[in-house]
């Protein structure tokens, strides 16, 4: 009997084709789902880990605390071109903020390659950004703004400016300390009010003059949420109540007692002040804050190997809130004074402490005598760790009802630091708005966040050494796999 062979069935049927499409189209929707899922819940429900440099860009608990605290919707404007040096640490950092806080929205805006965009945007902000220097980061909160320009994000080796020398390198990453104080900046209340003592040829907060104007310092409180004016005090009127913060910025002429006795009772309830003192110059302020426990001598400070041209580099910082937010910073100082804080646990019948908040190296001297056209040194003269500035707090009196509260002061033995041209230098601004957030007590514009250090890889080979990568890179690696795809094809034949 004749056996029928069997019917063949199609392998690949219509029907087995759209069945097979169908199982690998699913699979594919699953493992994208599980991705997008493993991300949410890594970007939001879980602890964030760092390995080898990301370990920089960790957030700090001030900064932490800063974004845990936010209720307004806070929008950053990277104006950046992706090849400026400073952009890959502002962006990854930045990534850090957004994904700790869903107020913080994050928009990239690369002014060379989207000119249309970033007309619209200088149109916004005309007077934020520049034609020399463009690159910025601008935060926007509640109709108030502030721009943290690219040039400030970054300390440079200065030391080795002043020696001539034409690279100098950037040493530390000051992103984190800069963009949690704006975050804070656009996020406060009402200004806060500064007023510049005027008439006795102080440094001009309205000049752009390089060495005698401090208009750069105006523009970086009023960035800082502050209001700032001119004051003089005529006769024997008192510093207006709305004052919070008087700076006297280099007095050249002296004040008239009149004037010295407004900013002693000004002081004795409460108040604030920045005195900042000009090279040989006596303006009576000296001896108002001996009672206050500062000490202001007729000096020129040195410092051997530390100061060039005039020009003082101040590495030593106390520890003291004004200066936490300065580590690994440095500050130059142009003929600065020595200051002493007085020891004393009480100033005027209420608890206080006075304490340097900067000082020279061990190679310090402050010297006294001066013959024309300069200086000489004296047996007498100082040497060692000369204080540079000193830092005043003193309790309010109990039962005083005109008491402001606290007195603090900040007193400095140069003025010209804060000037248009030397206030860019490493930690010069950044001091005078650490300073001034002290004396308002905004603590939660200050803080220790530590800038990053910069870390700048080389690799040293020999002309050898060269020579093998460039054979390893251009023909052995292509060469090898052209081999392997002639072995497969052999084979197969």
């Amino acid at each position: 009997m004749p056996v029928t062979p069997p019917i063949p069935r199609e392998s690949f049927s219509l029907r087995n084709r759209l069945s097979i499409g169908a199982s690998v189209v699913s699979s594919i929707l699953a493992v994208l789902t599980l991705a997008v899922v493993a991300n949410y819940l890594a970007a939001h429900h879980s602890p964030r880990f760092y390995w080898g440099a990301s370990a920089d860009y960790r957030l700090s608990p001030l900064t932490l605390g800063a974004l845990e605290a936010l209720t307004n919707r806070v929008r950053v404007t990277v104006f950046f071109d992706r090849d400026h040096e400073p952009y890959p640490s502002v962006r990854t950092l930045l990534s850090e903020y957004s994904s700790h806080s869903p107020l913080i929205e994050v928009e990239e805006l690369d002014y060379r390659r989207n000119p249309v965009a970033a007309g619209e945007f200088r149109r916004r902000f005309p007077m934020t950004v520049t034609d020399e220097e463009p690159d910025l980061v601008l935060f926007e909160s509640g109709g108030r703004t502030k721009t943290v320009p690219a040039r400030d994000l970054r300390d440079y080796d200065t030391k080795a400016l002043l020696r001539g020398e034409r690279e100098v390198k950037p040493i530390t990453f000051k992103g984190e300390i800069l963009f949690t104080s704006a975050i804070n900046a656009v996020c406060e209340g009402r200004p806060r009010r500064v007023s510049f003592l005027e008439g006795h040829r102080e440094h001009d907060f309205r000049s752009e003059a390089i060495q005698t104007g401090y208009r750069k310092l105006a523009a970086l409180f009023i960035e800082d949420n502050m209001e700032v004016s001119g004051l003089r005090l005529t006769g024997t009127g008192d510093v207006p109540a709305e004052c919070e913060l008087l700076v006297v910025a280099g007095s050249q002429d002296p004040l008239s007692p009149g004037e010295l006795q407004a900013i002693d009772r000004y002081l004795r309830r409460g108040g604030r002040l920045l005195a900042l003192f000009h090279y040989r110059a006596r303006s009576g302020l000296e001896t108002l804050l001996a009672s206050w426990g500062i000490n202001v001598t007729d000096s020129l400070v040195l410092d051997d190997g530390e100061t060039e041209n005039g020009l003082l580099s101040v590495a030593r910082m106390a520890k003291h809130p004004v200066t936490s937010p300065l580590a690994r910073s440095r500050l130059y100082l142009f003929q600065p004074r020595a200051l002493d804080a007085q020891p004393g646990a009480n100033i005027l019948g209420a608890p206080a402490s006075i304490q340097p908040i900067f000082l020279t190296g061990t190679n310090g001297v402050a010297v006294t005598t001066f013959v024309p056209g300069g200086y000489r040194y004296s047996p007498g003269d100082r040497r060692g760790e000369i204080p540079l500035a000193v830092a005043v707090e003193r309790g309010a009196l109990p039962g005083v009802a005109t008491s402001l509260g606290t007195t603090r002061i900040v007193a400095v033995g140069d003025s010209t630091f804060l000037a248009n041209q030397f206030i860019d230098w490493t930690g010069n601004g950044h001091f005078g708005s650490s300073a001034a957030n002290w004396l308002l007590d905004r603590s939660h514009l200050m803080g220790a966040i530590p800038p990053m250090p910069i870390r700048i890889y080389q690799v040293a080979m020999t002309p050898f050494q060269s020579r093998m990568l460039r054979f390893v890179l251009l023909a052995l690696l292509p060469g090898s796999a052209l081999a392997a795809s002639l072995i497969v094809w052999w084979r197969r034949q």
